[in-house]
């Protein structure tokens, strides 16, 4: 079964910022959807990501960013793409995850219905000359939300 942008929505949901469902978008990382977690409030998980990871005077403006502003921020502050990514940064971003599903019950009860199976590329271009690249470092995130649906 082919995963593309072409069949985003029809066979499976790609959570991913440029994805073609709003529950795509929603469940990416970047999307601005405000919650309050065990650390405080941050406007995305993508912001919570890097401020877990930083130890500069900076770190709070984390908490407000979202969307590719707080990957460019975390890594302008030497917060580590990937390096925080130890079991306990794993439980956090899983539990804030959890706490943004909680804040926003019809995008919760979406997914709870959803049936499509999730997935995580980057689509680089448009049309047939698009490139495709699944990055499965995140794979543990993408099972971590699919546990919330409906089996």
């Amino acid at each position: 079964m082919a995963f593309n942008p072409d069949s985003d929505g029809v066979n499976h949901v790609n959570v991913y910022s440029g994805g073609k469902t709003e529950l795509g978008r929603f469940l990416s990382n970047f999307a601005k959807t405000p919650f309050v977690c065990e650390d405080g409030e941050f406007a995305s998980i993508e912001g919570y990501w890097y401020w877990l990871g930083c130890n500069h005077p900076r770190r709070e403006e984390l908490r407000r960013s979202f969307g590719f502003g707080a990957k460019k921020l975390g890594r302008d502050l030497r917060s580590p793409d990937w390096g925080g990514n130890t079991p306990d940064f794993q439980g956090k971003i899983k539990r804030a995850i959890e706490c943004k599903l909680n804040s926003y019950p019809a995008m919760k009860a979406l997914l709870q219905h959803n049936t499509l199976p999730l997935k995580h590329y980057y689509v680089f271009g448009n049309g047939p000359s698009a490139k495709i690249h699944f990055d499965h470092r995140s794979d543990w995130i993408i099972a971590h939300i699919a546990s919330f649906q409906e089996k």
